[in-house]
């Protein structure tokens, strides 16, 4: 039975890591937000979210696995030496500076922080928590020999700890919801 156990854990590591690279706080957000405001058109929304976080992301892992490429650059490499530059390095840029890396700052900043300060100081509480934030991510990232292992068996577990938390509490704390009139007639 233990070796049943043994064999089975890199699986469990490796699917923890993935589904903690590919589910974040924007998957439990966004289908929310977009379900409000799609309103009576929610078969839409909700089937180009579906085609956009999951199969792209979906055709991404089955793309890397099918050519054992060892990265993008690998990937992208039978179209050419310089396509495959090119591709990487705008990859890179808009995952980078442009637009995935500053979010991952201030999203949880907005929705977890901000509401608590004053208006006089929230570009204050915003410095210091990106700074803080992008420190603990630098600790994370220079352990680069670890990082399957820092995601799969600490990050993601404490990230679905929380999850659990958010939607099983209201079990046993009772939370009054108050819908606006505007929001409840586009739900319907």
């Amino acid at each position: 039975m233990s070796s049943i156990k043994a064999a089975c854990k890199p699986y469990l590591v490796i699917g923890s890591l993935i589904f903690g690279m590919l589910f974040g706080a924007g998957n439990l957000i966004f289908p929310v937000h977009l379900g409000q405001l799609a309103g009576n058109q929610w078969i839409a929304a909700t089937g180009g979210f579906l085609l956009s976080g999951v199969l792209l992301p979906l055709f991404a892992l089955l793309a890397i696995s099918i050519t054992h490429a060892n990265g993008l650059y690998e990937l992208a490499l039978p179209n050419g030496k310089r396509f495959a530059l090119i591709f990487l390095v705008l990859v890179q840029i808009i995952i980078g500076p442009l637009c995935a890396t500053p979010r991952t700052a201030t999203v949880p900043y907005t929705i977890g922080v901000a509401p608590y300060l004053s208006k006089g100081m929230q570009g204050w509480g915003l410095l210091a928590y990106t700074g803080a934030f992008f420190l603990i991510v630098y600790f994370f990232a220079t352990r680069e020999g670890k990082i399957t292992e820092i995601i799969g068996k600490v990050l993601n577990p404490i990230f679905l700890i929380m999850l659990f938390l958010v939607f099983f509490s209201p079990l046993f704390i009772q939370w009054e919801v108050q819908l606006l009139p505007n929001q409840l007639q586009n739900m319907l």
